[in-house]
């Protein structure tokens, strides 16, 4: 009886052991595929891919519980990546043993996972912060990480292409979400106005949000025309772009930037920071928008 069941038997522990550690594996090339893919974009959608190859490999292997997993192909789109990655053992074999399936004939199998990402500029998601800059103080810029101060009274206009319609600068709050300090743009289905309210006061929820964004870089509106005056002002919101947050000068709110240039202080009213390139990994983003330095990264397969 022990004889004609220990086949059997040996059969359910080599599933219960040996498919057990295949599953675990498949997991965690899955997530070293995953992890490889996005950081891989996001170089690219910085400025160059670099070394695709070496950026591949660490992030695969960091999400392999032994450390080492193999990437074995890496196709490059026009805005897209995917890794293909595979077992390699921290010994260096392309292939996992079974102890207890080797008895009933299978000795080992290489496991295999791919995953695809992609980046370009955002098309739509949430405006943490309901503020909507001029297209004119994106291109006006001061040098990267060097903060600017940009006045709501201080009209800096500009022009997307010669005989376009003017462009004026600065910036304004937009229209939140009922009960949040938050607005939701897409950009994506045409042209999108958005209501506006001039730029002297913060918005009762917005100051403890101003708060947690010090210092953090988001992405945020730009508007490239504007209509109406005070209250009835709208923006025709263009891009989104990634601006760091270092200081503000509001009536009777106020944290500046003492490094930021121009200064800003007495009736100054103005957002202080500086833009840069930036990606965000962040989920709430879709993709379809013009690239002014913010760019999204997300997996799509």
């Amino acid at each position: 009886m022990v004889a004609l069941l220990m086949v059997p038997l040996v059969g359910f522990a080599a599933i219960a052991v040996d498919a057990g550690a295949l599953y675990a594996e498949k997991a965690q090339l899955q997530n070293g595929a995953d992890a490889a893919a996005l950081a891989v974009a996001q170089h690219c959608a910085v400025d160059a891919c670099g070394d695709t190859a070496s950026t591949a490999e660490d992030f695969a292997s960091a999400n392999a519980n032994d450390g080492a997993a193999n990437v074995f192909n890496i196709e490059l789109g026009s805005n897209t990546v995917t890794v293909s990655d595979s077992t390699r053992t921290a010994q260096g074999s392309g292939a996992m043993s079974h102890p207890l399936a080797a008895l009933i004939g299978v000795n080992s199998s290489t496991v295999h996972a791919t995953a695809t990402a992609e980046w370009g500029g955002p098309g739509s998601g949430p405006a943490v912060l309901p503020i909507a800059l001029s297209y004119c103080e994106v291109i006006n810029a001061l040098e990267p990480g060097v903060a600017m101060t940009i006045r709501t009274d201080t009209n800096r206009p500009c022009h997307r292409a010669a005989g376009e319609p003017e462009i004026p600068g600065g910036f304004g709050w937009i229209d939140q979400i009922d009960g949040s300090c938050e607005s939701y743009v897409d950009v994506t289905n045409g042209e999108l106005w958005v209501g506006s309210d001039p730029g002297n006061n913060v918005p009762t929820l917005c100051k403890d949000k101003l708060d947690e964004l010090k210092g953090q870089t988001i992405l945020i509106p730009v508007y490239d025309g504007a209509r109406g005056n005070g209250q009835n002002a709208e923006y025709r919101i263009y891009a989104f772009a990634a601006f760091t947050i270092t200081g503000w000068n509001f009536s009777g709110f106020s944290d500046t930037d003492p490094a930021a240039s121009p200064s800003c202080t007495g009736n100054c009213r103005a957002i202080q920071g500086y833009f840069q390139k930036w990606v965000s990994v962040d989920s709430a983003f879709d993709l379809g928008g013009p690239d002014l330095g913010g760019s999204v990264v997300r997996l799509i397969d």
